[in-house]
């Protein structure tokens, strides 16, 4: 009886083994530190970076976050921020129907955000111009390619774990979970590139206080290193038949109340 069932047992893993065996391709890495460290390297490479993201809440972050389209081009990083960058964003917010669509900038010097609904331009040497909108439309953005120590916190992680592969815009990814360092950070979860070592997607995982849970997944695609870049990207550029201020912006993104 003890050899039937060994034979069966037999049986019904080989084709587990097998599967498992095809799925990992020759030359693959299985260490996630090992990954990471890969990706820290290459992302520290990284001067200028242009890329089409998108970012999302779900589960009980759905309601806090809506979604979010955008296009960046981000370079350097000073003073905890990236030192100058373009976004063109399109925001739905948490049960509107359509997106409003904000343009915002910096080159160092001045600074400016642009409400298309209401056809203004406001403009200022001092960052707060943004106003409280300042946040938002940065939510996409991954600073990691511009950061000078990219992945330190995912290095120095409690852990981290390869659960496998994932296809992000036709790129074949490595992803990994981090459990982080600090208390109470949210867990993350990571797609790299088996090509470039550059992060594709993001997710963060959140416990709430009243015992829900949700995500923030932030994906990237159209992902250009050190692209040639008119210096000219970062400044602001009046749409015609627009007002310009130095004015700070108020809230363009107010909350749903209720």
């Amino acid at each position: 009886m003890k050899q039937a069932i060994c034979v069966l047992l037999v049986v019904f893993l080989m084709p587990a083994t097998v599967h498992a065996d095809e799925m990992k391709k020759p030359g693959e890495l299985t260490d996630p530190l090992e990954i990471v460290k890969k990706v820290d390297e290459a992302s520290k490479a990284v001067k200028v970076v242009k890329y089409d993201a998108v970012a999302e809440g779900g589960g009980a972050m759905a309601a806090r976050v809506g979604k979010f389209e955008a296009t960046y081009v981000t370079a350097g990083y000073i003073q905890g921020a990236p030192e100058k960058y373009f976004v063109d964003a399109k925001i739905t917010l948490p049960n509107a129907t359509e997106p409003r669509r904000v343009t915002a900038g910096t080159d160092n010097d001045m600074f400016y955000i642009i409400d298309h609904a209401n056809k203004i331009a406001y403009e200022d040497i001092d960052p707060a111009v943004l106003g409280p909108s300042g946040r938002t439309v940065l939510l996409g953005m991954m600073v990691e390619f511009v950061h000078p120590t990219p992945f330190t916190d995912e290095i120095q992680g409690r852990s981290r774990e390869l659960r496998g592969s994932q296809n992000i815009g036709g790129v074949d990814c490595y992803e990994v979970h981090v459990v982080y360092a600090a208390e109470r950070a949210p867990e993350g979860t990571w797609c790299f590139s088996k090509k470039d070592f550059l992060p594709r997607r993001r997710i963060d995982h959140y416990s709430l206080q009243d015992g829900q849970t949700g995500t923030i997944t932030k994906t990237i695609t159209n992902l250009e290193i050190d692209p040639k870049v008119d210096k000219t990207i970062f400044k602001l550029k009046l749409p015609e038949g627009y007002t310009k201020t130095d004015d700070f912006a108020p809230n363009l993104f107010p909350q749903p109340q209720g």
